[in-house]
C-alpha cells in the first residue's frame, strides 16, 4: 500500500509548517525562526528551504501570497495546519508510549 505523502513530517518540515502558524514569512525570516525555535539544533539550507516551500506549495500546504520589497511571502492554508496538527498529535503520542515504556521498565 502506498504511503500518503506528508503522512509523517521531517523535523525541518514540521518546522517550517510551525513557522508559518504565525502568519506571513519569507524564506529568510522562516529559516531564522527555525533556528532560534530548535535552538540551532533545526538548520535549513537554503536549498533545502526554498526546496521544502515549493514541494509544500505545489501540495497545497502553504500557498505564496505575495512580495515584501524582494522577498517572497508564503502563509500556511488549512491543509498545511491540518498536516501541522496531524503530526503534532503524532509526536505526543510518541512521548506517551515513551513514558509508559519508562514506567514498564
Amino acid at each position: 500500500m502506498a504511503r500518503k505523502k506528508f503522512s509523517t513530517l521531517t523535523e525541518p518540515m514540521f518546522y517550517l509548517l510551525m513557522s508559518l502558524r504565525g502568519g506571513k514569512k519569507c524564506g529568510i525570516d522562516i529559516s531564522e525562526y527555525i533556528s532560534r525555535r530548535s535552538s540551532e539544533r533545526v538548520k535549513l539550507g537554503p536549498g533545502t528551504l526554498y526546496a521544502l516551500l515549493s514541494e509544500f506549495e505545489q501540495e497545497g500546504l502553504i500557498k505564496y501570497v505575495g512580495v515584501d520589497g524582494k522577498r517572497k511571502l508564503y502563509e500556511l492554508t488549512p491543509t498545511g495546519e491540518k498536516a501541522y496538527n496531524d503530526e503534532l498529535m503524532r509526536l505526543r503520542q510518541c512521548l506517551a508510549d515513551a513514558k509508559e515504556a519508562e514506567n514498564d521498565e
